[in-house]
């Protein structure tokens, strides 16, 4: 990720490492709970060796690019460099940053991978474009990482910040960085590297970067082909004191080869020195209590608008999701009924969501996009099966009929206001009843929305779909459980067509339900999404997507749903009373 022709080159990127031949609040730091171990001529890392590194992506339109490094210092706080998050135009906007952790290869996130979105990017305030000091930064995230064996955090280095203790010492430089192709690394990469002290490095370059070295940086190297490179800035040199890993270094500059923004392996690598910003650091960490020292409140006060406690009825707990019945155990899914010209029958085009006896949410083409000759008319609650007037079946052996279906009138709808900018983008939509839904009736129950970070951090591999089928036979409500795709995985796979996936965060992509070798069962438009979560201390169902776009045939493209958590906010400001 360079920044044109300097006297230095960041290595935002993998880590060209030249290499020549825990989930709680109390976890401890820089532990490696799963043992498995290459950079240019560095040695491929063993899955779970560096538990705490975080691959940064970058979303410039309808493309991932792969931009940093970065390591985990708790469950909602990322360390890296300040050039990872800052461009001449000023620093980049959040939803185009991607965090992953849990990786070690990029073109394969696998079932290890965590993808988070920035709450807020932490630039140090002294840092410039215009110099290479202060390339430090933060990142807060929306959601919190989920500790497993393969995903840890790594320890801040101790207080003492003396330079000449880490002199000769051996660190380890990790990253995905140019290699020795000068191509990022699909692997990534580890490299043991020796610090230098500042006289041997001036001494060693005194016409290059070295001129500008701060007694906030330090050079490592062995200046024969082994370091960091571009794609690796961002990352961390670590060092093992006692069987636990701590973070000193933050890989920031090199010198460039001759007309070239590529490294050189045959010089230092400069690193932030980490020890110099502890103060800085610790004011942005969590407390002791697991609260952020500065954060916005958890929960919205206008959530007293929703039904906290009583939304997302679960009355088949215990059973197993793919085995629950259907009858009476979706009760937010409805349907919308629209108008047709010349047509005294009403169809139902697209479903949408009870999320309190006043308020849906459904997708904004639902509103905007329908053919003209359609009219938006009224919503219908507690169906099951479309082609019946009575819904019964067979719930733990027993026949059970279900309430009569409720049809409420419409007293107004509202778009996200920014969408199909870009196109598909913001597909959300607010539905207000004109009466209220009578949810006391086991057929019709409002379901949570994830108003807590605690449920917004879960980063789930498989979701509940509840959908109606489009076409023939789709006249009764279904449940499956789809697998979700990697982000930049999905975006790819969308490159070659007309869908921008420009705000990716706020997007979740599913897989297709292949029925067989040549069917696929297509969900109705604005169709949920929901997983089983803890609220209020019982487990309940949390609304966490909306179908928006997807192929018209079984094919590897996957469906495109809105991403709930990223509109909270929105939904939260347009409820009234």
């Amino acid at each position: 990720m360079g920044r044109g022709q300097r006297c230095v080159v960041p290595l935002a990127g993998t880590l060209c490492l030249l290499l020549l031949a825990a989930s709680s609040l109390a976890q401890t730091c820089g532990k490696r709970k799963a043992v498995a171990h290459l950079i240019t001529h560095g040695a491929e890392s063993k899955e779970g060796f560096w538990p705490w590194h975080v691959a940064l992506w970058h979303n410039s339109g309808r493309q991932f690019s792969y931009a940093c490094g970065g390591s985990i210092l708790d469950q909602n706080m990322i360390l890296t460099a300040a050039h990872c998050l800052v461009t001449s135009k000023g620093k980049i906007a959040r939803e185009r940053l991607l965090v992953q952790v849990g990786r070690s290869r990029l073109g394969l996130a696998g079932n290890r991978a965590q993808e988070h979105e920035a709450f807020e990017l932490i630039v140090h305030p002294r840092y410039s474009t215009n110099s290479i000091d202060y390339d430090i930064a933060l990142i807060r995230l929306a959601t919190d990482i989920t500790y497993t064996d393969y995903i840890q955090p790594v320890c801040l280095w101790k207080e003492d910040d003396d330079q000449q203790t880490i002199v000769n010492k051996l660190g380890t430089v990790i990253g995905f960085g140019f290699d020795e192709t000068d191509q990022i690394s699909e692997t990534l990469r580890e490299a043991r590297i020796p610090v230098v002290s500042t006289n041997e490095c001036l001494e060693k370059n005194s016409g290059g970067f070295a001129s500008r070295l701060t007694t906030r940086m330090f050079c490592a190297g062995y200046r024969n082909g082994t370091g960091a490179c571009n794609g690796d800035s961002g990352g961390g040199l670590f060092f093992n004191e006692g069987d636990t890993w701590y973070i000193r270094g933050i890989v920031s500059f090199t010198k460039p080869r001759e007309d070239s923004n590529i490294c050189d392996p045959k010089e230092y690598t400069v690193f932030m020195d980490v020890a110099k910003y502890l103060v800085w650091i610790a004011q942005y960490m969590r407390g002791t209590d697991g609260q952020p020292s500065i954060a916005p409140n958890d929960v919205d006060p206008k959530t007293a608008l929703l039904p906290m406690d009583t939304c997302g009825a679960n009355p088949y707990e215990g059973t197993d999701e793919s085995t629950k019945p259907v009858l009476l155990g979706y009760p937010w899914t409805g349907l919308l009924e629209y108008s047709e010209l010349g047509s005294r029958e009403k169809k139902t085009i697209c479903q949408a969501t009870l999320i309190s006896d006043l308020y849906l949410v459904t997708g904004a083409q639902c509103i905007s996009s329908v053919p003209k000759r359609y009219t938006l008319a009224s919503v219908r609650l507690g169906e099951y099966d479309k082609s019946t007037n009575t819904d019964c079946g067979l719930v733990n052996g027993q026949s059970v009929c279900s309430p009569p279906v409720q049809i409420l009138r419409i007293e107004s709808v509202k778009a996200h206001p920014a969408f199909n900018t870009p196109r598909y983008a913001n597909d959300i939509a607010l539905v207000r009843l004109r009466n209220r839904a009578d949810t006391s009736q086991r057929n019709v129950k409002p379901i949570c929305l994830p108003v807590t970070n605690e449920l917004r951090s879960e980063k789930p591999k498989t979701y509940i779909l509840t959908a109606w089928s489009t076409g023939t036979g789709g006249n009764v409500l279904e449940r499956t459980l789809r697998d979700t795709v990697d982000s930049v995985e999905c975006q790819t796979l969308y490159n070659t067509q007309i869908a921008s996936l420009e705000k990716t965060s706020r997007q979740i992509c599913i897989k297709q339900q292949q029925t067989d070798s040549t069917r696929c069962k297509f969900p109705t438009s604005a169709a949920p999404i929901q997983l089983v979560q803890r609220v209020q201390g019982k487990a309940r169902y949390v609304l966490h997507g909306l179908l928006s776009f997807g192929p018209y045939k079984c094919t590897v493209y996957p469906d495109v749903y809105t991403n709930i958590i990223s509109y909270v906010d929105w939904i939260l400001n347009e409820i009234q009373e």
